[in-house]
């Protein structure tokens, strides 16, 4: 079984829309791995680098969440948080 998943699919509802994600932006290295293992469309890469040149992740659809944490998990330095409203 493959961890990360190119299909996206939409939230269910009553699950989405509680929790509160937020991304370092700018210690973000744009490795994509969640935006890779999220399984609904949260994240996006930026179009303007940041402070360390790269083009860093931020939350596009945060109303997609369902708080399964695996961004949270899964970055590399620490850069994303989920938290409940």
């Amino acid at each position: 079984m493959a961890l990360f998943k190119t299909e996206k699919k939409p939230p269910r509802a009553g699950i989405a829309g509680k929790w509160d994600v937020v991304i370092g932006e700018d210690m973000c290295k744009a490795c994509g791995f969640c935006l890779n293992v999220c399984p609904v469309p949260v994240f996006e890469y930026r179009t303007v680098p940041n402070k360390l040149g790269w083009f860093p992740m931020y939350v596009k659809h945060e109303e997609h969440c369902i708080g399964c944490m695996l961004c949270y998990q899964i970055c590399p330095d620490f850069c994303i948080d989920v938290a409940a409203k």
